[in-house]
């Protein structure tokens, strides 16, 4: 039982990539708390710098996923008109 037990509270790769994210977070935060104002279409935001960053990483990542998956399925779309029309050309040669 020990032995499962030191497992479970072992530093894995992925833990301390948790633990690293959280100080440079940490960082990020005390070092950007002042506020800062950012017009967008005619408003005017007020907001502490962090937030403004993490929105914009998060905004960011949001769009690049959307743009990866509408390649994918565009990617895919077409892998599928092509090989239909693949099958057309192998029936007009017989």
């Amino acid at each position: 039982m020990a032995d499962g037990a030191s497992r479970r509270s072992a530093l894995t790769p992925a833990r301390v990539l948790w633990i690293v994210l959280a100080i440079v977070a940490i960082i990020l935060i005390a070092q950007n708390s002042n506020d800062t104002q950012i017009e967008v279409f005619g408003w005017t935001i007020q907001a502490p710098l962090f937030l403004v960053i993490v929105a914009s990483m998060l905004i960011g990542w949001a769009l690049g996923t959307l743009g990866v998956q509408a390649w994918s399925l565009h990617r895919r779309r077409l892998g599928d008109k092509r090989a239909d029309g693949d099958k057309g050309s192998k029936d007009a040669k017989e």
